[in-house]
């Protein structure tokens, strides 16, 4: 006479076993998806970091060439610092009045001594109109992009990156060949390249 077959119990260790072992690969799961936003997060720092460094280190460049220059004293060794730049020179004020400008127009056109300088080429990374533009190599990086103008008395300089960072330097030149920084502001062109992960809104 055959024996019966017995049914299959699960006992309480291997029922321990089981949930232990479903505990430990959602773990690696969490785990491995931490380590690759941690990895892109880091990567992008690094990223911002070497651009600061490169745009800082261009604009400093340009602050010390012009520092120089004006040290020599006189305009034919600025006006070869910015042309060496491609920093052009606009029009004068009194002369944009006398085709027609009026007062109150060259007054906001010129910004008194310590006001906040907004150059169009921190957001868009455009040259000012009639300004040129002069790409300097950088070892570690993109190639940085200038573009500014001198009016006389105002200097005005946009250092950009093709990822959209860009830093706006403003240097006021004063009596007797000295200088004020006047602005000095980095900033990031955001982009929505819609590459990013979709949020579930429920």
């Amino acid at each position: 006479m055959a024996k019966p077959h017995g049914s299959v119990r699960i006992g309480p260790i291997s029922l321990f076993t089981l949930i232990i072992i479903l505990c430990l690969a959602v773990l690696a799961v969490l785990s491995l998806t931490t380590a690759r936003a941690e990895l892109s997060i880091t990567e992008r720092q690094a990223q911002t970091t070497t651009e600061t460094y490169a745009l800082e280190t261009a604009g400093q460049e340009f602050v010390a060439a012009v520092d120089a220059a004006l040290a020599e004293g006189g305009s034919s060794a600025l006006d070869e610092v910015l042309s060496t730049y491609g920093v052009t020179e606009a029009a004068a004020d009194a002369e944009a009045t006398a085709e027609g400008q009026t007062a109150a127009d060259a007054s906001e056109a010129a910004p008194a001594a310590g006001e906040t300088i907004e150059d169009e080429g921190v957001s868009g990374a455009t040259a000012d109109e009639g300004g040129s533009l002069m790409v300097i190599e950088c070892p570690a990086g993109d190639p940085v992009t200038v573009t500014g103008s001198f009016d006389g008395s105002l200097i005005t300089a946009t250092f950009s990156l093709e990822s959209g960072r860009t830093l706006a330097v403003a240097l006021r030149i004063n009596d007797k060949d000295t200088y004020r920084i006047e602005q000095w502001k980095m900033t990031t062109q955001w982009t929505d390249d819609g590459t990013g992960e979709s949020l579930w809104l429920g």
